[in-house]
């Protein structure tokens, strides 16, 4: 774990680092978080996540007392005082809406907390990239479209954890939510893409889905070197007759899949597109490797 936490302005070793147990993010969870990828200092889309956030504060109310500019500073000071300037890190942001009053309402006297957290990024699974990994669908069925909620980085996250632990327990690595319907969604902490003969989906932000940063980085990849890319409603019966699957995070990037469910890919994992993909997404995120 890291050694130095940004708390409220000041740095903190992590042991002394802390908010009061009257914060809305620990009674409530009332908050947002941006999860980022620093490559030996300079984090990729920096700025869209920051943008993410404070947009987000925005439409659910938060008393903004800070902008961009403080964000990204804080999280420099954090990456430097760690330690991290010259290798690849995550960084978290979070903030909360800030300590509780009498009311549950959103009153414009609260004034958020800010917490940023940088650490050295756990190995992943080289194996994961060459075979792909097994997803299952979670036992959780959500709404397709009517929530406002499914849009912004909520610290609120035990639905994802939940289909997360219902992943692990079945010996997958990723959990995707469905509707009633047998529409897909997105991952518990991904967003999902699939290819068909030379054409690669993904469901549209006019579901209850996160619109990711790497979700927008692929979907631009694609539309500046000639893959053809459609966002439009992806059912189940659609999505295991794929050609390739793959999923997409900050910190993992693109992830092939081999399963899903009981139904098993047994193409060349990955495939050519989704190949291709990752490809120019390793490109591109090269050039924040300083």
């Amino acid at each position: 774990m890291c050694g130095y936490i940004f708390v409220n302005g000041k740095m903190a070793a992590e042991s002394r680092a802390m908010v009061s147990v009257k914060d809305r993010g620990f009674l409530y969870g009332d908050g947002l978080y941006e999860t980022m990828k620093s490559y030996k200092g300079s984090i990729f889309m920096v700025d869209d996540h920051v943008n993410r956030l404070l947009s987000s504060m925005k439409v659910l109310r938060y008393n903004i007392t800070f902008d961009k500019e403080y964000i990204k500073e804080a999280i420099k000071k954090t990456i430097a005082r760690n330690n991290l300037n010259r290798m690849d890190s995550f960084v978290k942001v979070i903030v909360t809406r800030g300590i509780h009053g009498a009311d549950l309402y959103f009153k414009s006297s609260y004034r958020p907390s800010i917490i940023v957290i940088a650490g050295k990024i756990k190995n992943l699974d080289s194996a994961d990239y060459k075979e792909g990994i097994k997803i299952i669908s979670s036992s959780i069925k959500r709404p397709s479209m009517g929530s406002p909620l499914y849009s912004h980085k909520l610290i609120n996250y035990f639905e994802n954890i939940y289909a997360k632990d219902e992943a692990h327990r079945n010996g997958a690595k990723e959990a995707i939510f469905l509707t009633r319907g047998h529409l897909v969604l997105e991952g518990a902490s991904s967003n999902i893409f699939y290819v068909r003969g030379n054409t690669v989906l993904t469901p549209p932000l006019t579901q209850n889905i996160l619109p990711g940063i790497t979700r927008k980085v692929v979907i631009d990849l694609c539309r500046e070197n000639g893959i053809r890319v459609k966002e439009r409603k992806v059912y189940y019966c659609d999505f295991i007759e794929a050609d390739e699957i793959f999923k997409t995070s900050s910190i993992a990037e693109i992830v092939p899949v081999s399963k899903v469910d009981r139904f098993e890919y047994g193409k060349r994992i990955p495939g050519d597109i989704t190949l291709r993909i990752m490809e120019l997404y390793r490109e591109r995120a090269f050039l924040y490797k300083k």
